[in-house]
């Protein structure tokens, strides 16, 4: 019974008109989850709701989490579908489209995602760490966006993922890149490599283990060099791309 008065009154806090300026905006509910957010063994709620009008997409997520205050948070733009490439490669504690969450004894990690464009561009990609009840963003970026000393654009998000075995999650992504010559065997194109943040309170980028991630799986080149050098792919793809050492090299 207080689980579902407590959603009972969290589903009218989130539906609720907020005050901007002289004009109220209404959120209307999209979706809502029940899941043991931070292991307690106590029924937790997510509700994901819009205001913005006709559209699938969403700009609001509410948690209401035993041990914790209620805590909102709003999109910059808006939250829509994850790519579904992220979707198949990783594994959800919930079936959703528009929400990704996987947790470990250590901490409980939310992605939400504003998807690629037409052009390849990614929109706004943001994630929330929960961790000893604490319930913070601490990724949130559009398009172009600095973190430190890389722009981000999270226009293919690749895993989730315990790289350290310490039950810390990481975040990898990578950019979509062209080729721009043909070769025997292959073809020539840019670099983009797969970057790697370890998904904490800071959530900062991560260059030691972005090295080890490409160096296992595509090419490390120094970040003061990208710009100068050339990649050769594979037509046959259980080989694994290498610096290009062609004429002019």
């Amino acid at each position: 019974m207080k689980t579902v008065l407590l959603t009972a009154f969290f589903s009218i806090a989130a539906t609720t008109f907020a005050q901007t300026g002289k004009k109220k905006v209404g959120y209307s509910t999209l979706k809502t989850f029940y899941i043991d957010i931070n292991n307690d063994s106590k029924t937790d709620t997510i509700i994901l709701s819009s205001s913005i009008p006709g559209k699938t997409a969403f700009n609001q997520i509410a948690i209401l989490m035993s041990g914790a205050k209620r805590t909102f948070f709003k999109a910059k733009d808006q939250w829509a579908e994850i790519q579904p490439e992220f979707l198949t490669a990783n594994k959800s504690l919930v079936a959703s489209k528009n929400i990704f969450i996987k947790k470990t004894k250590l901490h409980s990690v939310i992605i939400l995602s504003g998807g690629t464009d037409g052009a390849g561009y990614g929109g706004e990609f943001s994630i929330i760490n929960i961790e000893n009840n604490n319930i913070k963003m601490v990724f949130d970026y559009s398009s172009g966006e600095s973190a430190g000393s890389i722009s981000v654009d999270v226009e293919i998000p690749i895993k989730l993922i315990d790289l350290e075995k310490n039950d810390r999650l990481c975040f990898v992504y990578s950019e979509y890149g062209e080729f721009y010559k043909s070769v025997n065997g292959g073809q020539i194109g840019t670099y983009h490599p797969f970057f790697v943040f370890t998904v904490d309170d800071d959530c900062r980028y991560s260059e030691a283990l972005s090295k080890t991630y490409n160096e296992k799986h595509y090419v490390y080149v120094d970040p003061k060099h990208m710009g100068k050098i050339e990649i050769f792919y594979p037509d046959d793809k259980k080989l694994r791309p290498r610096l290009w050492k062609g004429k002019g090299k």
